[in-house]
């Protein structure tokens, strides 16, 4: 089969609204030219094919046998161009945001709420980096971040504090329904569980009720706060654990809060990003709603 060189889109185009309305002067109007414009790009085409696609007669057109089978083979090829070009440029139009944050903020505050976030920005897409536990530095790769720090980051970027972090004593509901007076002598009956990142927090939290930890049944250190919650939710002992990040397992019942005592630390939630991508209108957007979502007073 000898080489055909494919004829340009716009005589393409110019033949295929002449043929659907059989009318040069309705062709024109789809594509914004004169009648004279649009019989001169089917002639084109025509020489080009080295055939005839119409009939010309005084004041119409009538395809011929080889126009009608070009155009019919023609109408699904131009409607799959359109459609792949539409979609392209849609593609276009969506904005990607990579975002770093603590794998539990992840999966207790963010992702619950983050239908709303794209119910308001359907155009913006984002990529959720976990692979740190607790990341206290903005990454190169990252337009924002959630870190967990006991200090304002600085270098470049613009940080807002979102909550301090406080711990609180929780257990699951068929424990607590067992235990009374959360005191010296409970502690020493029962498993203690703590991320392995805070050691000292049960230190903390029993010199409040003059105990101490050494006396402890069993101490239990994950490094993973999820498997912290789930461990205490399964009964396992009782745990240390974020006051806000678990408000839905209190809310639930999953999780039950022990006493009013509190273990308040040094660190603190921050919303981060770098001055240079401030004025980004993805990060204007994600990083707005973030603290209409979860900024709390100090």
């Amino acid at each position: 089969m000898g080489n055909v060189k494919t004829p340009p889109l716009r005589l393409l185009r110019a033949f295929y609204f002449a043929g659907k309305h059989l009318s040069f002067k309705s062709a024109a109007e789809r594509l914004a030219l004169t009648p004279s414009a649009v019989s001169h790009q089917v002639k084109e085409l025509e020489e080009q094919l080295g055939v005839a696609l119409f009939q010309r007669r005084t004041r119409s057109v009538a395809l011929t046998a080889t126009g009608r089978q070009l155009l019919e083979e023609l109408e699904p090829a131009l409607t799959a161009l359109n459609e792949a070009v539409a979609r392209a440029s849609r593609s276009g139009a969506r904005r990607q945001l990579r975002v770093v944050m603590p794998p539990f903020f992840a999966s207790e505050l963010f992702a619950p709420k983050l239908h709303d976030f794209h119910g308001r920005h359907p155009n913006i897409d984002i990529q959720v980096d976990t692979r740190d536990p607790r990341p206290d530095q903005h990454p190169n790769h990252s337009d924002v971040s959630i870190l967990l720090s006991n200090r304002e980051p600085e270098d470049g970027v613009e940080a807002v504090k979102l909550f301090r972090l406080r711990l609180v004593a929780a257990c699951s509901k068929a424990l607590a329904s067992t235990l009374g007076r959360v005191d010296r002598e409970l502690l020493r009956k029962h498993a203690l569980i703590m991320h392995h990142t805070r050691p000292d927090a049960w230190e903390r939290w029993g010199a409040q009720l003059g105990f101490d930890v050494a006396n402890a049944k069993n101490i239990v250190e994950f490094d993973s706060m999820f498997a912290v919650v789930r461990a205490a939710e399964r009964g396992a002992g009782i745990a240390l654990v974020p006051a806000v990040l678990c408000q839905p397992w209190f809310d639930t019942g999953a999780l039950v809060r022990l006493e009013s005592l509190e273990v308040e630390t040094d660190d603190a939630y921050y919303l981060v990003a770098r001055r240079d991508d401030i004025a980004r209108p993805e990060v204007q957007a994600l990083t707005t709603w973030t603290l209409q979502q979860f900024q709390m007073a100090a």
